[in-house]
């Protein structure tokens, strides 16, 4: 017999509250793959001359959460910082769908 509650955990609400985040910049931004392709054009332009090839919807959402993970680690972390991984890695799920690259796959074991 299991001593678990009907209470959601706090992984739950966390996930529940970024799912609500993602539906929320979705109206807001539309698709990730979208305003990240804005962006990542703006940013390509930008920095042409020092890219070895122009970053990608995909990338853009690893630099958004590797900013989240910077900030949070520094004077600027938040409580919501868990969230915004959470809708960020969404965000790069659908972008890497849109652009039908999958995901790589991990391989776990000692370095090579």
């Amino acid at each position: 017999m299991s001593n678990h509650t009907s209470a959601p955990c706090a992984a739950v609400e966390l996930l529940e509250q970024a799912r609500a985040a993602v539906i929320d910049r979705h109206g807001k931004y539309g698709p990730p793959v979208e305003h990240f392709s804005r962006t990542v054009g703006m940013v390509n332009a930008a920095f042409a001359g020092i890219l070895t090839r122009p970053l990608t919807p995909s990338d853009w959402a690893l630099i958004m959460l590797i900013d989240k993970v910077a900030r949070h680690m520094g004077t600027a972390r938040t409580t919501d910082t868990p969230i915004d991984l959470a809708g960020y890695a969404a965000c790069l799920a659908e972008c890497e769908a849109a652009e039908g690259s999958p995901p790589p796959a991990v391989v776990m074991g000692p370095p090579q």
